[in-house]
């Protein structure tokens, strides 16, 4: 900086931005780890044991890395202390489901997703269920999760998500998963 004749000063600064195609190759970064199986777009968990939630919004002070995986988690039974999170890349999977469009913003992160994260985890909850519930030969009502585990109420048998991840994963998506409180209702 200089000091020019009026007494003033001058300040220069500089920025650039990525390109967006070096944007695009760093999105390769969220490839699935080895052992990790997708469920959902949102839901992927390991032979480990452990649940990856992909989180669409950006956190700017409003609780969205908290509250939006949390309310994901609590329907799929997930044990909060495995859970880890990665940043969605760019898709349309992660777009607001209000407007169609991916962005964070207005501060309606939490009305806009909210029902969609319980009907996520809900699905996902539902595909491990079904398929603990085949290898047991039982039927899924019979079963249930917490803590990272699919139980089967009548035995209390136990099975981690990550021993029937890849099985969960061969089954088709539930469009309209009963929410965990209703499920509750019915046992």
């Amino acid at each position: 900086m200089q000091t020019l004749a009026g007494g003033s000063g001058a300040l220069l600064l500089s920025a650039s931005w990525p390109s967006p195609a070096a944007i695009l190759k760093g999105i390769g970064a969220l490839a699935l780890d080895a052992s990790d199986v997708a469920l959902t777009a949102w839901v992927r968990i390991s032979a480990e044991n452990e649940v990856t939630l992909m989180i669409s919004q950006a956190e700017i002070g409003q609780g969205i890395s908290t509250t939006l995986p949390a309310l994901l988690a609590d329907e799929l039974g997930a044990d909060w202390s495995t859970v880890r999170l990665l940043t969605a890349p760019f898709a349309p999977d992660f777009r607001n489901p209000r407007i169609n469009f991916m962005f964070t913003g207005n501060s309606e992160s939490i009305q806009s997703f909210h029902d969609l994260m319980r009907r996520t985890g809900a699905a996902a909850r539902e595909m491990l269920v079904s398929a603990a519930a085949r290898r047991w030969k039982t039927a899924p009502s019979a079963c249930t999760t917490r803590n990272s585990q699919i139980i089967h109420l009548p035995t209390g048998r136990t099975l981690p998500f990550g021993a029937v991840a890849a099985e969960a994963s061969r089954l088709k998506v539930p469009q309209k998963p009963a929410l965990r409180a209703q499920q509750e209702l019915t046992l």
